[in-house]
């Protein structure tokens, strides 16, 4: 079985925004962002909305007001 360790609480990944080099902070796995009940809903649905064997994040910029997808490798438990 293969798990996010973001949202496992496994490790925090920091990130810099790259327009101004400031932090970004993680906002959760973008699925939770399709709808109002995405949240609750199995992890599996959301893995069409990433790459083979990973769990995309967004992180967010307040300083510039910008943000970005990153794609979290899963890990092997």
């Amino acid at each position: 079985m293969e798990i996010c360790p973001i949202c496992n609480g496994l490790e925090d990944i920091c990130q810099s925004c790259p327009q101004c080099g400031g932090p970004m902070e993680e906002r959760g796995p973008l699925q939770d962002f399709i709808d109002g009940y995405s949240p609750y809903l199995s992890q599996e649905m959301g893995e069409g909305l990433a790459p083979p064997g990973t769990c995309v994040h967004l992180y967010y910029c307040r300083a510039c007001d910008r943000d970005q997808r990153l794609a979290i490798p899963r890990r092997q438990v």
